[in-house]
């Protein structure tokens, strides 16, 4: 009979032993003995990383974005211009005129913006990509923030309201390029109108000849 209870005692003393044992481990994998937690705190924090994107500057605010669609009106006619390639500072977009299609490359910087390829269509094109776009001449200055009044193109104003059938667009860069004929007196005018993280808005042609004016216009009507 003594044999039997003394090993009772012994095995709820065992049990006792591997039930403290256990809790205790427990409390130190969960920290609850008061050990510091701030090490595994810290990891956590360090892992996380903030990626920091640079604001567009000067020009550069009136890049189109990637995917941008731009529906246009031309007297009772419709125009779309899709942006199909942003590559650093270099836009690709899609000019769609009924049944032509034409492409155009531009360069933005800070203070000035650059045509780099504009073609007339792109039938036999079979790499329609900023890349694989080779430029076939010099890069036309259409923007030039720094110097604007010379140039083919001068820039009339960098603060322009403008209303077009989209909506109304503040702070709107104006630029305009005069052709004379030279055979009789007819002048032809072309204004540019572009707007923040837009682009193009707005083309408009103004052709006098004498005492006669005929005015053209390619209005935004709706993009997304």
């Amino acid at each position: 009979m003594m044999k039997k209870l003394s090993l009772v005692i012994v095995t709820a003393a065992l049990l006792a032993a591997c039930g403290t044992g256990t809790v205790e481990n427990e409390q130190i994998v969960n920290g609850a003995t008061g050990g510091d937690t701030s090490t595994e705190e810290v990891v956590e924090e360090s892992t996380e990383v903030e990626e920091t994107v640079a604001e567009p500057v000067g020009l550069e605010a009136y890049m189109p974005s990637e995917g941008l669609v731009k529906n246009f009106e031309v007297d009772s006619f419709e125009l779309t211009r899709k942006v199909l390639e942003l590559k650093k500072n270099k836009v690709l977009e899609e000019i769609t005129f009924g049944d032509v299609k034409t492409v155009q490359v531009t360069q933005w910087s800070e203070d000035n913006m650059k045509m780099l390829y504009n073609t007339g269509a792109t039938e036999g094109i079979t790499d329609i990509s900023i890349d694989g776009l080779i430029p076939t001449s010099e890069p036309e200055v259409m923007i030039d923030a720094a110097n604007s009044t010379e140039g083919e193109w001068i820039v009339t104003n960098m603060e322009e309201t403008l209303e077009t059938p989209a909506e109304t667009f503040e702070n709107v860069i104006v630029i305009e390029q005069t052709f004379k004929s030279e055979s009789s007196d007819q002048v032809t005018t072309l204004t540019h109108y572009y707007a923040p993280e837009i682009g193009f808005v707005k083309e408009k042609t103004v052709i006098t000849n004498g005492e006669s004016e005929e005015v053209s216009e390619v209005n935004l009507v709706s993009y997304k």
